[in-house]
């Protein structure tokens, strides 16, 4: 996808860098290969999966309204934050226009499916769309878990410095996403974040404040009138899932663009030569059915060079992919191992020598392109 000036009027770039500097053809070049992936798909299975989601996540809050045991509190309520997730991700299709054919179906689709995770869709599209998909990796442009450099760490302050440590402490990503990313960039941001106040980014806010205010005061509406505790209703059925949903998105954004092989870029020469729009991920394999579960999001380069690819073609299309730029593209197939690996060396990067280090500024990779 090329960035849309739209991006420069939203605040999300300055004016002077609003155009990529990646040389177009090369980029639509590898949009194309994967094009006969982007077949439309027809409007009834999506639909159906949309309602299906809906209705495994109504299920499992309604539950919650009327069960005593603890552990069944606790498992239904982490199936409740798996579904929020499971309908972000319907929502993050239908945002990139690729979940259904129709245009109109997509906005309505993607705003309902984004509520579960106060996520409202206009802010979420000029972010995520234009943004990140635009620039992938390119600090200044794209803001998905960009680290700081080992003299840009230096000169935090001291709680700064330790809210860093938290976020890539391997289970600080609920943290990360919850502050950096829905409270500074989502729910009703300010201008330092995104300049331009535009109606849609208000209404779309509005609409999820008016959702997660109908969900806590129903909860501690029924707490009343059953003579249940409003606090664990609140905590089983609101805070849990939610904080969960925020876990697992923190969690798959971190592991599909940080790796000790990834690189990240300060200019954009450079993003450009190396293809920056498809060598930045990490598509990552999951046993299934747990890649089901999610969605198959973590097939992710291919998304990211044509975000046309719905959902259940992406495995496909990853595979093709693969198969062009092999020795360029990050696979993993998922262990605790690399996991933790990916933990230890991935604190801060050094742009002018193009490595990972520690918080120390220890060198923990290899050098991963010929820096001039």
């Amino acid at each position: 996808m090329e960035p849309s000036p739209e991006l420069e009027k939203a605040g999300a770039l300055p004016a002077a860098d609003a155009a990529p500097a990646a040389p177009v053809s090369r980029r639509r070049k590898f949009t194309k290969l994967l094009q006969p992936f982007a077949v439309e798909p027809g409007i009834v299975t999506p639909v159906i999966w949309f309602f299906l989601d809906w209705l495994v996540l109504g299920v499992a809050i309604a539950s919650l309204l009327i069960v005593d045991a603890w552990w069944i509190k606790v498992l239904t309520s982490m199936v409740a934050g798996l579904w929020i997730a499971r309908l972000f991700v319907i929502g993050h299709d239908a945002c990139h226009g690729s979940y259904t054919p129709n245009k109109t179906l997509n906005k309505w689709i993607g705003r309902i499916a984004f509520l579960p995770s106060l996520t409202p869709y206009s802010l979420w599209e000029i972010g995520h769309n234009l943004a990140h998909h635009g620039f992938t990796n390119l600090k200044g442009r794209d803001y998905v878990w960009t680290p700081y450099s080992p003299i840009e760490f230096a000169r935090l302050s001291w709680i700064r410095r330790q809210l860093e440590r938290v976020y890539r402490s391997g289970v600080g990503q609920g943290v990360y996403y919850m502050i950096e990313m829905w409270w500074k960039k989502l729910f009703f941001p300010g201008r330092k974040h995104v300049a331009m106040r535009r109606t849609s980014y208000t209404v779309d806010s509005f609409m999820v404040a008016a959702f997660a205010a109908v969900w806590i005061g129903g909860l501690v509406a029924w707490g009343i009138h059953s003579h249940r505790s409003i606090i664990s209703l609140l905590i089983f059925a609101f805070a849990v899932p939610f904080f969960l949903w925020n876990c697992l998105m923190g969690f798959v954004v971190y592991v599909q663009h940080t790796h000790p092989r990834v690189a990240w870029y300060e200019r954009r020469d450079e993003w450009s030569a190396n293809a920056g729009y498809a060598t930045t991920t990490v598509s990552v394999t999951l046993m299934r059915p747990l890649d089901g579960l999610i969605h198959y999001i973590l097939e992710h380069g291919a998304h990211h060079v044509n975000m046309g690819i719905p959902l259940y073609r992406l495995k496909e299309a990853q595979a093709r992919l693969a198969a062009t730029l092999d020795e360029r593209l990050n696979s993993e197939v998922f262990t605790w191992r690399y996991y933790w690996n990916t933990v230890r060396r991935c604190k801060l990067y050094d742009f002018a020598k193009h490595v990972w280090t520690d918080f120390d500024g220890h060198i923990t990779s290899e050098p991963m392109i010929n820096s001039r």
